[in-house]
């Protein structure tokens, strides 16, 4: 008899315990599928910010500039900067007859300009404390903004404000008396430079305009007589050839004129693009980055080959200009701005376009109105407000990746 009241409570015994585990197997199961779903449900977000976007084509063609050469060859030094604009007289370079006189005159031009900052410094405009301060904060700003984009080019002259804003403050602030002993310490040594360089042959520009150094130039042998009259067919022709210039004997070219145009060919449905297109804009990738306000001068189609002849011209001379020669531009037909938001997000519920927006811990679909699109980006006004037909708002953080999205659904 005890005996089997001992088996029975061996058995209930057993059956609580296999109960017991099967909840907590339960419970345990039930919370990973839990943690499953939370840790899988990943959304990606993008914040919507502020663009610009262009309905561009990319056109291969030539910059055509109207252009006279400079005579010279040899060991030149350059005396003027590549877009710099010279008048008639002008010393554009000097020849260099001896081993070391260009790093001579290096030096020279260094000291002129120590030599020109201390003057300046001297100068100051007043003794405004504020003024002088907010001067020197701005150069400052201005050097590490040049320094941080890497513009060496511009990284000298941020340097240069820079100092003469700090000797304007130690003049005024009465920490210096001035530069003028270290004028003439400069200008002596300045002196003893030039007296060792001599009288050297200069070469001198022989018209008024912009100048381009040989080795700078991107012109080509294409002029815009021959570009006016040529057929599509003719100018493609034209194009498919070396249109590189000698600079045998060629110091560099002088600009004139403020205008300069780009000839360029393609199919007739790119001609198409430019239908009452009048004003875009003008960019060479890689040498001419920021886009240049341009005309369409014309648009010429010839439907037995097939082609259309494309003339832009442009109002713009800059050094980067006067590197151009046969290139691939890309032409901005029309440009939009607003905010931008990956195609990635684009979502359409009840047949209106949209994207889900994380509104704290909740997802919000939010209507959008499209002004432009791409492969990869749509741009929408940067008016939006709940309950428009455009909601979507600067700096939204949308969604552009995750699964199962409904509006009022919890993250």
């Amino acid at each position: 008899m005890q005996q089997d009241s001992a088996e029975r409570r061996r058995i209930t015994r057993n059956v609580l315990l296999a109960l017991l585990t099967i909840l907590l197997l339960a419970a345990v199961l039930y919370i990973a599928v839990q943690l499953y779903a939370i840790l899988h449900r990943t959304y990606r977000t993008e914040t919507a910010i502020k663009a610009t976007m262009s309905d561009s084509v990319l056109l291969n063609g030539a910059a055509v500039f109207s252009a006279t050469a400079v005579q010279g060859s040899g060991n030149l030094g350059y005396l003027v900067n590549d877009g710099e604009r010279v008048t008639v007289g002008t010393t554009l370079a000097e020849y260099y007859t001896q081993e070391g006189q260009d790093l001579l005159r290096e030096e020279m031009t260094n000291l002129d300009r120590e030599i020109s900052l201390l003057e300046r410094s001297q100068n100051s405009s007043g003794s405004d404390l504020s003024l002088l301060t907010t001067q020197t904060r701005s150069a400052l700003y201005n050097l590490l903004d040049q320094l941080d984009a890497g513009n060496y080019s511009g990284i000298l002259d941020a340097q240069e404000e820079f100092l003469l804003a700090q000797n304007r403050m130690q003049v005024s602030t009465g920490q210096s008396q001035g530069f003028a002993d270290t004028i003439s310490q400069l200008q002596s040594q300045r002196d003893a430079i030039s007296a060792q360089l001599g009288n050297l042959e200069t070469i001198t520009a022989p018209q008024n305009g912009y100048f381009i150094s040989a080795g700078s130039a991107g012109l080509t042998t294409l002029d815009q007589a021959t570009a006016d009259e040529a057929t599509p067919a003719q100018l493609q022709q034209t194009l498919a050839g070396d249109l590189s210039p000698s600079h045998d004997g060629v110091a560099g070219w002088i600009v004139s004129g403020f205008t300069w145009r780009f000839y360029a060919v393609c199919d007739l449905e790119t001609a198409q693009r430019f239908d009452g297109v009048t004003n875009v804009q003008i960019s060479v990738p890689g040498k001419q980055d920021t886009p240049l306000d341009a005309e369409v001068l014309s648009v010429e189609t010839d439907e037995d080959s097939g082609l259309a002849k494309i003339v832009i011209e442009c109002g713009t001379i800059n050094p980067e200009v006067l590197t151009l020669g046969q290139e691939e531009a890309q032409i901005d037909l029309q440009t939009y701005s607003g905010i931008r938001i990956s195609r990635s997000a684009l979502h359409i519920v009840d047949g209106q376009n949209g994207v889900y927006v994380a509104a704290g811990n909740l997802q919000r679909f939010r209507k959008i109105t499209i002004l432009y699109e791409d492969e990869d980006y749509i741009l929408v006004p940067d008016d939006g407000a709940v309950g428009t037909d455009n909601e979507v708002r600067l700096y939204d953080e949308v969604i552009v990746a995750g699964t199962d999205l409904q509006d009022g659904k919890l993250m």
